[in-house]
């Protein structure tokens, strides 16, 4: 029998994830209440400190160890998940699902020109993967990218676009009726990459500010993540004075069906640190601290 909090094996439970049984609180009726991720954005924006990770990317490129700034993004995104579970968690069928595994979708082009095509790479992390694993794929799903490998979610889209507009509305509307009430179809598992725990946009890497984005209503993403560039910025020190640091600011989208704002704010707090920290990225060790309500609990 499953209890507050908990998430059962078994009936109710989908290919990737497990159901969570909740209280019958107002939260619980979130899900009746706000229908679409849309209805129930939240919008986060936070300015960091990027000088220390700059630092440290340095240091590992003396060693001949090189990271790149999006690589400790994502790390750092991956790293909060694990250690604050709800935020890996999804709305569908006005049920709430955990995750089994931490999948992380993002954009990547072939190359730095207005014609070249963007692809969307996802990675899977399996619970407790080293740092180094985690950057090499990555690596290896950015340099897939751009040699333009044939990836099965670009057959698939090419598939769909050859169909009359009238089937392919029919079609989705099919799958999206099965997705509700009952799985997610076999021919779209770890293929679809908005099947996802977070996207992130590395905006800055095209030299432009992070926006607030949407949330998409197909697949199961509640969490979008948006980088803005690195920008020496001014800012006033304890004392008065007025000095500049190299800054990055980070805007986040999130369904908050999934856990409350303080939740949400906490878990900022904690990617913060870890930016602000990189090194602790390279270990093992969870910088916070876990509670039994945060923690996985299986009966």
């Amino acid at each position: 029998m499953c209890s507050k909090g908990d998430y059962c094996m078994g009936f109710g439970d989908r290919y990737d994830a497990n159901r969570v049984y909740s209280a019958y609180d107002f939260n619980a009726l979130y899900p009746y209440l706000m229908k679409r991720r849309n209805d129930s954005i939240v919008l986060f924006s936070e300015i960091m400190n990027a000088e220390p990770l700059l630092e440290y990317l340095q240091k590992k490129k003396e060693e001949g160890k090189p990271v790149t700034f999006f690589q400790m993004l994502m790390l750092a995104m991956i790293r909060v998940m694990r250690e604050r579970p709800s935020l890996n968690r999804y709305v569908i069928g006005r049920r709430i699902y955990q995750r089994k595994a931490i999948d992380v979708s993002f954009v990547a082009k072939r190359d730095m020109s207005d014609e070249a095509e963007e692809t969307v790479v996802n990675i899977r992390v399996k619970d407790g993967e080293p740092f180094e694993n985690i950057v090499g794929k990555i690596t290896g799903g950015i340099q897939s990218a751009k040699e333009g490998a044939a990836k099965e979610d670009d057959k698939l889209i090419s598939i769909f676009m050859r169909l009359p507009r009238c089937v392919l509305r029919t079609f989705l509307r099919m799958i999206e009726w099965y997705d509700f009430y009952f799985d997610t179809p076999k021919f779209l598992r770890d293929v679809d990459p908005l099947r996802c725990s977070a996207f992130i946009a590395n905006l800055g890497s095209v030299g432009i500010e992070a926006p607030y984005h949407h949330l998409y209503e197909w697949g199961t993403c509640s969490l979008f993540v948006a980088v803005g560039r690195v920008k020496p910025t001014p800012y006033v020190t304890e004392d008065g004075a007025v000095a500049a640091q190299k800054m990055v600011e980070i805007k986040m989208s999130l369904d908050e069906r999934i856990a409350d704002g303080f939740y949400f704010a906490r878990s900022l707090d904690l990617f913060k640190h870890y930016i602000q920290n990189p090194q602790l990225l390279e270990s093992g060790d969870d910088a916070g601290v876990k509670t039994q309500s945060e923690s996985t609990v299986r009966v």
